[in-house]
C-alpha cells in the first residue's frame, strides 16, 4: 500500500514520534510511506488543509493516517469530504478519548477507518453510530536504544512520568439543582467507581437511575451537546486519579521519582520523593524508564496506554491500573501488575509487594519480552494494514 502519514504537531511531541515509528515500521513490511509535515499549518488543533489536498491531489496514495484524525474532517469547497471524493482510506488513531477530537466524530466522512487505543473508546463512537469502521490497537513503543541497565542497579525503585495538571474543579457543584446538575453528578461518581472509567456506560447507567430518557446516536445536534457536556467530567475524574495515585505513593514513604513539573509545589519537600522539575520530551522518556526498576501506568482506563509499552520494552516492571486492552498485550500477574483506581492504598500495595520480593525482576524481564515480541510499532504496522485490507 502507498500511504500518507499526517505529522500535525511538533518535531518532540509523542504523536511526531509515534508517526515517525509508524512509517518505519510499514517501510519494513514493504509498503510506501509518505510522512507530510502540517504541523506549521496547525493553530490550536485546527489548520486549512490547501496544501494536504494538492497533496493528495498530486499522487494516489491508498490510505491517508493521521493521530487524533487531525484533518480527518476535511471537506471541499462543494462540502464534500475530501477523502471520500478521492476514493482514499481515512484512518484516524485515536491516542485518547474521542471526545477530546471532534474531529475524529465528524459524520461527514464515508471513507472512514478508526483505530481507538481502548475498547470503551471504540464503544463509545459506535454508540453514535458513526459511519466507517473502527478497531482497538494499543499503541506501540520502540526497543530503548541505549544497552539495559541491570534490574539491581537501576537508580530509581518507582517512576512516574506525569505532569502536574492542575487540582480539580468541580464547577458543576456551584450550579443551582437542575437535570444538568443531576446528570454531570451521576456522571461522575459512576467514572469514580468504576476500575475501567467507561464514559458511555457512566453517561447510560446515570440516565437510567435519574429517568432521563436519553441515548447517544439518535439525534446528531444532541450528540454534540453531550460530547461537549461530558467532557468536563471525564476531565475532572483524570486530574483526580493523577493526584490520588501520586499522594498514595508519595504518603506511603515509598522511594519514588516523579518526573513532571508542578508536583513539588503541590506535595511539598518528600524525604521520600525525588522531583524531576522540567517537562520532558517524549524521545527521551525510554532512558528514564530504563532507569527505573517499577514504572506506574496511569489513566490506563481511558488512554493509550504509552507509558506500560515504553516501559516494558525498556526492562522495567510495570504496574497499572486495570485496563483490559493491556491485559490483552501483557499476561497478569507474570508479566505485568494492575491495581485498582477506585482504591488508592492497591497501588501502594502492588509496589510494595514488588520492591519487598524478587517477583518485579522476573515481571520486568518476561514483560519487556512480550513488549519487544509484539508490543512495537512495526507490529501495529502490521496490523493496521490487515485492518485497512479486511474485505
Amino acid at each position: 500500500m502507498k500511504l500518507l502519514l499526517i505529522k500535525a504537531l511538533s518535531d518532540n511531541h509523542g504523536y511526531t514520534q509515534f508517526i515517525r515509528s509508524l512509517a518505519a515500521g510499514l517501510t519494513a513490511l514493504g509498503h510506501e510511506a509518505v510522512i507530510t509535515d502540517q504541523a506549521p499549518q496547525v493553530v490550536n488543533g485546527a489548520a486549512p488543509a490547501d496544501d494536504l489536498i494538492r497533496e493528495l491531489q498530486a499522487a494516489r496514495y491508498d490510505a491517508v493516517v493521521s493521530f487524533s484524525s487531525f484533518f480527518g474532517a476535511v471537506t471541499l469547497q462543494n462540502g464534500a469530504a475530501l477523502y471520500d471524493q478521492l476514493g482514499i482510506k481515512f484512518l484516524g488513531w485515536q491516542l485518547d478519548h474521542p471526545i477530546y477530537a471532534p474531529q475524529s466524530l465528524s459524520r461527514g466522512l464515508a471513507n472512514r477507518w478508526s483505530v481507538y487505543c481502548n475498547h470503551n473508546h471504540l464503544r463509545f463512537a459506535d454508540a453514535l453510530k458513526l459511519p466507517g469502521r473502527g478497531t482497538t490497537i494499543l499503541a506501540g513503543a520502540e526497543p530503548n536504544p541505549a544497552a539495559d541497565k541491570p534490574y539491581a542497579s537501576r537508580d530509581w525503585p518507582v517512576f512516574i512520568a506525569a505532569n502536574f495538571t492542575g487540582e480539580p474543579q468541580a464547577a458543576w457543584t456551584q450550579m443551582e439543582e437542575s437535570a444538568g446538575k443531576a446528570l454531570l453528578t451521576g456522571v461522575v461518581n459512576r467514572l469514580l467507581a468504576s476500575r475501567e472509567a467507561s464514559l458511555l456506560d457512566a453517561f447510560n447507567d446515570a440516565c437510567a437511575d435519574l429517568g432521563f430518557d436519553a441515548r447517544l446516536g439518535d439525534d446528531p445536534d444532541f450528540d454534540d451537546q453531550m460530547i461537549a457536556f461530558l467532557r468536563e467530567p471525564l476531565t475532572y475524574v483524570r486530574q483526580v486519579d493523577r493526584i490520588a495515585l501520586v499522594r498514595a505513593l508519595a504518603d506511603s514513604g515509598l522511594p519514588v521519582t516523579l518526573s513532571g513539573p508542578g508536583w513539588r509545589g503541590y506535595l511539598g519537600e518528600r524525604a521520600n520523593v525525588t522531583f524531576i522539575d522540567r517537562w520532558t520530551d517524549f524521545a527521551d522518556l525510554s532512558a528514564l524508564y530504563a532507569n527505573a526498576r517499577i514504572v506506574i501506568n496511569l489513566n490506563a482506563g481511558n488512554g493509550a496506554c504509552e507509558r506500560a509499552l515504553y516501559a516494558a520494552a525498556a526492562g522495567a516492571a510495570v504496574v497499572s491500573d486495570d485496563s483490559a486492552d493491556l491485559a490483552r498485550q501483557f499476561t497478569a500477574p507474570d508479566e505485568i501488575a494492575f491495581y485498582d483506581r477506585t482504591q488508592p492504598g492497591d497501588v501502594v500495595a502492588a509496589v510494595s509487594g514488588l520492591l519487598e520480593s524478587d517477583a518485579g525482576e522476573a515481571m520486568a524481564a518476561r514483560g519487556q519480552a512480550r513488549a519487544l515480541g509484539s508490543g512495537l510499532w512495526r507490529h501495529r504496522a502490521e496490523q493496521m494494514i490487515a485492518f485497512l485490507q479486511a474485505p
